[in-house]
């Protein structure tokens, strides 16, 4: 195989998602995972004021992923124009 063969080939590898919303489901990921976190130090005990005040927070950083999210898939702007290409 030649060498503009196997760089034709690699373009199309790739995330079929944009960068933009590939950021923002890690965003709300991370988000999630805390939340979880936040439970089981809760149930161990210790400050429960602190536990639900960071909650409450990440609650909220959840909530405007979610609509940041929703809007981009009713936009449209969730896929990669051309899936595979960096842009």
């Amino acid at each position: 195989m030649s060498m503009s063969s196997r760089q034709s080939g690699t373009q199309t590898i790739g995330s079929p998602i944009s960068n933009e919303a590939y950021n923002v489901i890690s965003a709300l990921q991370a988000k999630l995972e805390g939340l979880e976190a936040y439970r089981k130090y809760a149930q161990s005990g210790g400050d429960q004021q602190l536990w639900q005040q960071l909650t409450q927070l990440d609650t909220q950083a959840v909530q405007l992923l979610t609509q940041q999210l929703e809007q981009m898939a009713q936009g449209g702007q969730l896929r990669m124009q051309q899936p595979g290409q960096t842009s």
